[in-house]
């Protein structure tokens, strides 16, 4: 009887750490898949005026600006892809190399991207059916400012892995608002792009954050916080769209 009894608490380790493994298994499948969804979203929505430029001639021109742009924005959803498909093979510690590199590309294409789109309102490009270019620009600003929140405060807790992996799939979902924006515009929803791309990175985040209730019974506090930066971003962009003083401001950045 006394061997029964000392055996009974291990077989219930046991069984909660097969629970906890099949858990964390199930983590890295639905990760990729997020994240892969993704960056189909972004290549999509590029293509016309990036990746399949020389074949559709989508305006505006490309400049090296640009184009040096696309490249490490490619370079740096193509590592996330990687590093989720990493951890689904159960490779951490290349995963964890592999992310000084994508630290390195994001601070890349923040400076990029910032100053891609100054040049953009600067010039007077803004995708058709959108804002006049200097509120447009508030759209990429906002955008490229909570991507950075959420992988700043995901490096932060690069050791708390159930923080880094929600905060920083939900700093991808956040980039994808332009690129959907520009799949409607084929579509024929030019005028609503922008809330098309607020809609589907809502969606997306909506989406985790029920997979996380479903799976473990609760929904992680990083997914609150993420979600939290996404309100600020959106409505920070919609108050810019009608705002004079964002305007001004705006001169005063091109």
């Amino acid at each position: 009887m006394t061997a029964i009894a000392d055996n009974a608490p291990r077989h219930l380790e046991q069984a909660s750490a097969s629970t906890e493994k099949e858990a964390a298994n199930s983590d890295a499948h639905f990760y990729l898949v997020m994240v892969s969804v993704a960056a189909v979203i972004v290549f999509v929505g590029f293509a016309p005026s990036f990746y399949l430029k020389s074949i559709i001639h989508a305006p505006p021109p490309l400049t090296q600006l640009t184009i040096a742009h696309g490249v490490v924005f490619t370079a740096w959803v193509l590592l996330f892809v990687l590093q989720a498909s990493l951890i689904v093979v159960r490779r951490p510690a290349p995963h964890r190399q592999l992310g000084i590199l994508g630290a390195i590309l994001f601070g890349a294409m923040v400076s990029l991207g910032l100053s891609t789109a100054i040049t953009a309102a600067r010039l007077g490009h803004a995708p058709p059916g959108a804002p006049p270019p200097l509120a447009f620009l508030a759209l990429s600003l906002f955008v490229i400012v909570g991507a950075l929140a959420l992988v700043a405060m995901g490096l932060w807790n690069r050791r708390r892995s159930d923080w880094h992996k929600r905060l920083m799939l939900a700093s991808l979902f956040v980039m994808t608002g332009p690129g959907t924006g520009r799949i409607a515009i084929p579509l024929g929803f030019a005028s609503q792009e922008v809330t098309i791309g607020f809609v589907v990175t809502e969606l997306l985040l909506a989406v985790a954050i029920w997979y996380d209730y479903r799976l473990h019974k609760h929904v992680h506090p990083a997914y609150w916080v993420a979600a939290a930066v996404v309100i600020v971003a959106h409505s920070g962009v919609m108050w810019a769209f009608g705002s004079p003083a964002w305007i001004t401001l705006a001169k005063v950045i091109t």
